[in-house]
């Protein structure tokens, strides 16, 4: 029956190509941000990185890494909602400690950058609408 309105069927749905190299490159991107915690020489550590936030880094990472891997992008979804929260909550409490969330705060604005990213790459990963 054509001209019925009623919901898109979305099954069929095409599913924007290249979300998958994009989620990778920020992943790896994330993870490697994690070296910054080794590096001691004041002209190249661009980013301060504590013990936990390199691990933040690599973890939420990987999560995202694997998302892509398997072509499940919720997984980018969660990655980048952590990454977010944890970097606002560490932004919003500048200047007190607050167990494992203190350290520094551009590593906290790099994880904010970060989670954001992997959010824009989740909402690119979602089936586009039929064209009628």
């Amino acid at each position: 029956m054509s001209g019925a309105s009623g919901p898109a069927d979305t099954r069929s749905a095409r599913t924007p190509m290249g979300w998958r190299a994009r989620g990778l490159i920020v992943a790896g991107f994330t993870a490697l941000s994690s070296l910054f915690a080794l590096v001691h020489y004041t002209p190249l550590q661009f980013v301060s990185v504590n013990l936990v936030q390199a691990l933040v880094f690599v973890g939420l990472g990987t999560l995202a890494a694997l998302g892509c891997v398997l072509r499940m992008p919720v997984l980018l979804f969660s990655a980048g909602t952590i990454l977010i929260v944890i970097g606002l909550v560490r932004l919003v409490t500048y200047g007190q400690t607050i167990g494992i969330i203190s350290g520094s705060v551009n590593a906290a604005s790099l994880m904010v950058g970060l989670g954001a990213a992997f959010l824009a790459i989740w909402l690119t990963s979602r089936p586009l609408p039929e064209k009628s």
